[in-house]
Parts: C-alpha cells; sequence; structure tokens
C-alpha cells in the first residue's frame, strides 16, 4: 500500500507466500516508499536489514536472486503500467485478473480461484478506477461467462478466453471487444 495525491491509501501490489517485500529499502538505505497489509492471517519472517546485506555480501547466488526478484518487479510495474494506461476498465480488469490467475491461481472444479481474497476496492486500485466502475466491469466478464465473483472470492472459468479478452482479442464466438 501507499498514498496516493489525495493522501488515500492505494493498493500498489499483491503478493502471496514465499513473495519477498520490504527489500528495496535495505538495498538502497532510504525510507521506505510503501507498506504491507495482509488481506488474511499470514506467516511473515522480519530480517533485519543489516543481517539480510550481511548475508548477502557472503552469498552471491542468493544476491543474484535477490537482485532477479528486484528486477523482476521493475518490469512488472513497468508491464502493468503500459497495459493499464489507457485502456478501458473492463479490458484493464481482465489483464489483472488474468496476471493474478496466471500467478497466484488455484485450480478449483469451477476454474482457477485467485488466491488473494480482494475486494471491489482493492482491484479497483490495482486497475486504476472507482468501485463502481469495477463492479460494472465484473458484470461484463460474469455477462461474458469469464468470471464467477462472491465477497472477496474470484473464479476464472475460463482462462484461454480471459487471455484473449485481456490481449484486446473478441471472445471465441463474439463478434464484439471488452469495453
Amino acid at each position: 500500500l501507499g498514498d496516493n495525491a489525495e493522501g488515500n491509501p492505494a493498493l500498489l501490489a499483491v503478493r502471496m507466500t514465499g513473495d519477498l517485500v520490504g527489500e528495496l529499502s535495505v538495498l538502497d538505505g532510504k525510507p521506505r516508499s510503501s507498506t504491507v497489509k495482509a488481506a488474511s492471517p499470514t506467516r511473515t519472517r522480519v530480517i533485519p536489514g543489516r543481517d539480510l546485506l550481511a548475508f548477502l555480501s557472503t552469498h552471491p547466488a542468493t544476491a543474484a536472486a535477490v537482485h532477479n526478484n528486484v528486477t523482476a518487479k521493475l518490469r512488472e510495474a513497468i508491464r502493468d503500467r503500459i497495459d493499464l494506461n489507457g485502456a478501458p476498465v473492463a479490458l484493464r480488469l481482465a489483464r489483472v485478473i488474468l496476471k493474478l490467475g496466471t500467478a497466484y491461481g488455484t485450480e478449483v472444479p469451477e476454474g482457477v480461484l485467485i488466491g488473494a481474497p480482494l475486494s471491489q476496492a482493492d482491484f479497483g486500485s490495482l486497475v486504476g478506477t472507482t468501485e463502481q466502475s469495477i463492479r460494472r466491469a465484473l458484470g461484463t466478464l460474469r455477462d461474458e461467462g469469464l468470471v464467477l465473483s462472491h465477497y472477496r472470492k474470484l473464479i476464472v472459468t475460463d482462462m484461454n478466453r480471459l487471455r484473449e479478452m485481456a490481449h484486446g482479442r473478441a471472445a471465441a464466438g463474439r463478434d464484439r471487444r471488452i469495453r
């Protein structure tokens, strides 16, 4: 979470089991640019910055892995900025859901369960729009038969068609683009 220009919290990214967080301030010695808030009960391990730096200085393979992790997050942020900038809300939402389903989804009988318990406001923050717009966009994705949504629970019922829509192609058997 970070604060936007109006001082309101903004969800910047979703992190799940095994993800490293808080490493930037350790690596560059500057204050944290955001904070972490768990969406559900979570077990974490806190490594003091000086201990992490000492460990990385004597374990080059781990240092390279942390470097690659930071680089991947930067590339992800750039890709998100490009993919979400100026696209219609439902298309942006489809892209965010596809990304979450691919990275953190779990196979369930109905399709792929997004592992993070995100609210419509959370999706709005990730997509860069209002909760009301997310409600309409989710309705579009439900009408297209792509998702099932319940309170803080989202299941992608057709990852292939969602992928088609996220890439701006018409849904299978349909001749219109998602708006």
